[in-house]
């Protein structure tokens, strides 16, 4: 059992994990560490872009903002993995022969020969990258605000109703001119 590949794959992805939740952890510590100077510098040099917020609210919206969520995903995706793993082996064992039913019935399609294996390889493979999606999905859904809109609203700025004027690029107007204001028909 302990020398069995999929045994070790599974330790090794276990520690992949923990791996991942250490990094998480300890680049959260150190950006609440972080927070707390960046909130004092701004409380004495710029007064205005903290007026009105706590340091518990910056430090949650500052450590929210910038924290790496991605190695909390990437360690959610390899447990998830590693957990279904098991019945989706069971699955795919038990949906082999109603895949082969309307085959000839020759040994070639018989557990472990290459058919069998190439349906297992890609089986697994598909199952692990459905892991991956599901929590790129969360990691993508659950994406916190930007630091700097944040702060506006914990400061009352309405965001919402603010209007960005942009001009267009000078690559878009080569790309396609602005149009001409239309002659007078008159003339």
């Amino acid at each position: 059992m302990m020398d069995h590949p999929l045994f070790i794959a599974a330790v090794i992805g276990l520690l992949a994990a923990a791996a991942f939740l250490v990094r998480w952890a300890a680049a959260r510590r150190r950006l609440m560490e972080d927070a707390r100077i960046e909130y004092a510098e701004r409380c004495e040099t710029k007064p205005k872009t903290v007026k009105g917020v706590d340091e518990v609210t910056f430090e949650r919206l500052y450590v929210a903002a910038y924290e790496p969520r991605w190695a909390l995903y990437i360690a959610g995706a390899l447990v998830l993995a590693i957990v279904i793993t098991p019945p989706a082996a069971l699955g795919l064992v038990a949906l082999w022969p109603i895949l082969v039913l309307g085959l000839e019935a020759g040994p070639w399609y018989d557990e472990g020969y290459y058919p069998w294996m190439f349906y297992m390889f890609f089986g697994f493979c598909g199952i692990w990258a459905l892991c991956g999606f599901v929590m790129a999905r969360l990691h993508h859904a659950r994406r916190p605000e930007g630091f700097n809109p944040a702060l506006a609203r914990a400061r009352g700025e309405p965001l919402d109703d603010v209007v960005i004027p942009r001009k267009r690029p000078k690559w878009a107007v080569r790309a396609r001119p602005d149009p001409k204001p239309a002659a007078s028909d008159s003339e």
